[in-house]
């Protein structure tokens, strides 16, 4: 394969990559406002949509390995590449199913909704109507900025991929932190609400709200996961441009 013609295939491998980013973003913004204004149709479509996203990432992984086939010998850069381009799009598409898997929650949760959990407030000592108070609305606006916070990674990740920008993508790992600190706050919150002489309680007044608080759970874990997923993308664009590859600490949570 000519270098001209390799340059051209690199560069809709390239596209295929960043298009995929796009797709997923968009996913989890639709997730995110279907959980914000439990809209079950923006769930429903991000349901839907899932299968483009593991369309695209099924063809990037087919374009990458015939470039890998037929282009011998490859330079060291190519070669990091084109090896980081399956493990990217990987990462990508673990990011789309995690708004999708937000979105099943979202579905789940709409049978068990009640307005009663909203009336139920606690502050850490447990006394109710104090400030601190906790509630599932408060929980809610928590885990938005959670989400919020995990878009700008991805976005800021995307960004970094495309312009191959090391230096922005060692910056970007390390805002994984933000992410963390944020789902660390939102899982206390949740946690407190059922604790201890709370829990019989929160029951009594609303049998549904042990589910609701377990469903809140694993969302926010799912957008905790989504930066997990954009700090490997980081950890691989490192590689690509600096051929260096950055030890990753998993999260002791």
């Amino acid at each position: 394969m000519a270098r001209t013609i390799l340059d051209k295939e690199l560069l809709a491998l390239n596209e295929q990559i960043i298009r995929l980013g796009s797709l997923v973003d968009e996913a989890l913004e639709l997730a995110l406002d279907a959980l914000s204004k439990g809209d079950i149709a923006a769930a429903s479509m991000v349901i839907e949509n899932d299968n483009l996203i593991d369309s695209l990432r099924m063809s990037i992984e087919e374009h990458t390995v015939r470039l890998l086939t037929l282009q011998q010998p490859l330079g060291g850069r190519d070669l990091r590449y084109l090896t980081s381009s399956l493990s990217i799009a990987g990462d990508l598409e673990r990011a789309g199913d995690g708004a999708a898997g937000i979105s099943q929650i979202i579905l789940r949760m709409t049978p068990l909704r009640d307005d009663k959990l909203s009336q139920i407030k606690v502050d850490d000592d447990g006394s109710p109507d104090a400030a601190g108070e906790i509630t599932e609305a408060s929980v809610t606006r928590g885990m938005l900025e959670l989400g919020k916070e995990a878009r700008r990674v991805l976005q800021g990740t995307m960004k970094a991929f495309a312009n191959r920008d090391s230096r922005a993508a060692r910056y970007l790992r390390e805002e994984d932190d933000v992410v963390d600190v944020r789902y660390h706050l939102v899982r206390h919150d949740l946690m407190a609400m059922m604790a201890g002489a709370r829990a019989i309680p929160a029951l009594q007044n609303d049998s549904m709200i042990l589910q609701r608080v377990t469903y809140l759970l694993w969302i926010a874990h799912k957008l905790e996961r989504v930066s997990d997923h954009c700090t490997n993308i980081c950890e691989r664009i490192v590689f690509t441009e600096e051929g260096e590859n950055i030890v990753h600490e998993p999260d002791p949570a």
